[in-house]
């Protein structure tokens, strides 16, 4: 049987190693997030739906990874400031999309909402002009009289 010797696991990334994943996750999200808004700006919300669930993901990822980042990837940010104009102009640029993205939700939500009260109403209005019978089974009394006026028997 062979010894088994125990190997220490580093769980923990370095900060240089956050702060580019960091970045990459940042540039998927906004990718992401601009399909989307060219998707709800051509009058297609209905595609959105295969996006969603990624983009939950990244968001998670994006918050865990700021996280992690923390005080040690500050420093770092402080000693690399080409990086650290690249990492905030791509989060400026998320910032930007997302705000984007939630006004354009928003008005796709109002014009569905407009359509189906659209719909409903004409769905009453046609249920309304030809009832054959009335709320308590009766026949209305337009209907019993609408022969009045013809003449049948000329």
């Amino acid at each position: 049987m062979l010894p088994i010797i125990p190997h220490p696991v580093a769980t923990e990334r370095p900060a240089r190693q956050l702060a580019e994943a960091l970045l990459e996750t940042v540039t998927e999200l906004s990718t992401l997030i601009a399909e989307e808004n060219r998707a709800l700006a051509a009058g297609y919300p209905a595609g959105l739906a295969a996006s969603t669930e990624r983009k939950a993901v990244l968001a998670g990822e994006y918050a865990e990874l700021w996280e992690d980042l923390g005080p040690e990837g500050a420093a770092l940010l402080a000693q690399d400031p080409d990086f650290s104009r690249v990492l905030m102009a791509a989060v400026t640029a998320l910032r930007g999309a997302t705000q984007e993205n939630a006004t354009r939700l928003e008005a796709a939500m109002v014009a569905s909402r407009r359509r189906v009260e659209a719909v409903l109403e004409a769905l009453r209005q046609d249920s309304t002009g030809s009832r054959p019978y009335g709320a308590k089974g009766d026949i209305p009394l337009d209907l019993k009289l609408s022969a009045l006026g013809h003449n049948y028997h000329a």
